[in-house]
């Protein structure tokens, strides 16, 4: 009832190698705009973040320091899922460009009233506000890299692209925090980068985007609720989740420990965080390059729980060091090591999740990352107040080594299932349907399937009842009966039960099995996102439904 063509073997629609993925990656001329506005971002949120802990720390040193990421890391956690809703509900570049414009009108505000010298509970509100406007970035940008992607080597490749901008930005971000506090103190930072803002906003206003799903008609409150709940479901997502933000907290700390060890410990002066965390910024850089070797392998839990323990390690041993050339080369190893953690953990997301919600679960995340930030600088002034600052590096980075042992079997397993497509790939890949969707969309949606087999002469759906299930058949052979007679014959690689879901009408034939009989189902929900989202899928999808209904009542 639905012929489909001879399957291909699995591997065919794969790129061996790192270098295609990677090329044709940095061809598409959308990703090119999606990665410099997401570079101009990443610059200017670490040009931001240092200049307000140097601004909180010169109004009220390392507790000042606290406060003020308290104060901007709370509300942002706070909004984060409900922002990120928003890149499941509109287009994903118009949520995207509404993010940036929101960060360039806080920002330049915020700098307005520092460079104005506004009182500090001021500069504290406005500074919540422009960090609170980073929320919906990140978790839109992530969610829009795999619909730009049609393999899955091509997805580590964007993601390893992806990291490669955000390390260069954690070079530049800071290096040029240094220079414009130097010119005229932290108000030129926030006004620098605000307007830089409006640039992004324009750079991805508009851009050739074809969802893989329909957009949600969920209210923002429900449209997060459904993230966490799919969270709780997926246990494998919940724990990448989790580790995130143990990492984020980690950071978190980090961050606070930079500015105490630069100007207290070792006390280099004011422009010296961001001297460091340009140095960490090079290391990022060069474990994002090294990221393309990710390309083409899929089983990524070693790069994630490497990654974890490269980045907790060498912060144990800046304990044990007074060199300040040697606390940066440490620091440039813990930047190596977040990017490869970053990448595997980040693409491993990606390919289990389902694409309708992924916004939202790269918005709790974001959440996760704004809260562990925050928990970070409240730990980190305990820390340093009960082990001073080298007993606080110790403790900080024995944290991911630690979580990465803890978590290693649940990784592996995670790992091995996101690996490989599930037993129907091949049958659903042949399918038209579906041939022309992403093929880590394909292998998400294989591993949805049910398999469930049929004696001889069992009426596997009838004619007027409820439709729940689309069906494939895998072995043996169904008659298709309307009214009382037969009206075809369909086998191996024949499909049924669109029409019902794609109209939300009662079943209109009876399928009955002609000998054993060995389907595929997809839920209803799971085969509406796949086809009706994706323009050309719904455009075949609606045109068999007519041709099926047509066939039946000629």
């Amino acid at each position: 009832m639905g012929e489909a063509a001879t399957p291909a073997p699995s591997g065919a629609r794969r790129r061996a190698g790192p270098v295609g993925p990677l090329r044709e990656t940095l061809h598409s001329a959308v990703l090119r705009r999606v990665l410099v506005a997401f570079f101009l971002f990443n610059t200017g949120e670490w040009a931001i973040w240092i200049a307000g802990l140097v601004w909180a720390f010169d109004v009220g040193g390392a507790s000042g320091a606290a406060l003020l990421s308290v104060v901007e890391t709370v509300p942002a956690a706070i909004v984060a899922p409900f922002a990120a809703a928003l890149g499941d509900r509109l287009r994903r570049d118009h949520a995207l460009a509404l993010g940036y414009g929101l960060q360039a009108v806080t920002m330049t505000l915020t700098g307005t009233a520092l460079l104005a010298g506004a009182p500090v509970p001021v500069v504290y509100v406005l500074a919540a506000a422009s960090a609170t406007s980073v929320v919906l970035t990140r978790p839109v940008h992530n969610a829009i890299i795999p619909e730009l992607a049609q393999t899955p080597e091509q997805l580590t490749a964007a993601n390893a692209a992806s990291s490669t901008v955000n390390a260069a930005s954690l070079f530049v971000g800071p290096l040029a925090c240094s220079v414009l506090i130097g010119w005229s103190g932290p108000g030129s930072v926030y006004l620098v980068v605000g307007l830089v803002g409006f640039g992004s906003a324009l750079l991805t206003g508009r851009l050739a985007l074809q969802r893989t799903f329909p957009a949600s008609t969920e209210s923002p409150v429900r449209a997060a609720v459904a993230g966490l709940k799919e969270l709780r479901r997926d246990r494998g997502a919940s724990l990448l989740t989790l580790i995130a933000g143990v990492m984020f907290a980690v950071l978190g700390i980090m961050q606070i420990l930079l500015v105490v060890l630069s100007i207290d410990t070792l006390d280099l002066g004011p422009s010296s965080p961001g001297v460091f965390a340009s140095i960490e910024g090079v290391g990022a850089l060069v474990g994002a390059a090294g990221t393309v070797a990710l390309i083409g392998r899929r089983r990524l839990s070693p790069a994630l729980a490497g990654g974890m323990v490269v980045t907790g390690v060498p912060l144990m041993l800046v304990a044990g060091t007074s060199a300040p050339v040697i606390a940066g080369l440490l620091l440039a190893i813990t930047g190596i090591g977040s990017m490869f953690a970053d990448v595997a953990g980040r693409t491993l997301l990606q390919r289990s999740v389902r694409p309708d919600v992924l916004a939202r679960i790269f918005g709790v995340q974001e959440s996760l990352m704004m809260g562990g930030t925050a928990l970070g600088a409240v730990l980190a002034s305990l820390l340093v107040n009960g082990l001073g600052s080298r007993g606080a590096f110790l403790a900080t980075g024995l944290v991911l080594p630690v979580v990465a042992a803890t978590c290693w079997a649940p990784i592996r397993r995670l790992d091995a299932r996101a690996a490989q497509p599930g037993t129907g790939f091949d049958l659903l890949a042949a399918v038209p349907l579906f041939a022309m969707l992403p093929q880590a969309t394909l292998e998400l949606l294989s591993r949805q399937l049910q398999e469930r087999t049929f004696d001889t002469g069992a009426d596997i759906v009838r004619e007027g009842e409820p439709g729940e299930l689309f069906y494939l058949i895998s072995h043996g052979n169904v008659d298709i009966v309307h009214g009382g007679r037969t009206i075809t014959r369909s086998g191996p690689g024949d499909y049924f039960g669109e029409v019902a879901l794609l109209r939300d009408v009662p079943r209109v034939a009876t399928v009955r099995t002609r000998e054993p009989v060995t389907t595929y189902f997809l839920d209803r929900d799971h085969f509406l996102t796949a086809v009706t989202g994706h323009p050309t899928a719904r455009q075949l999808a609606h045109g068999e439904a007519d041709r099926r209904v047509t066939e039946l009542d000629p």
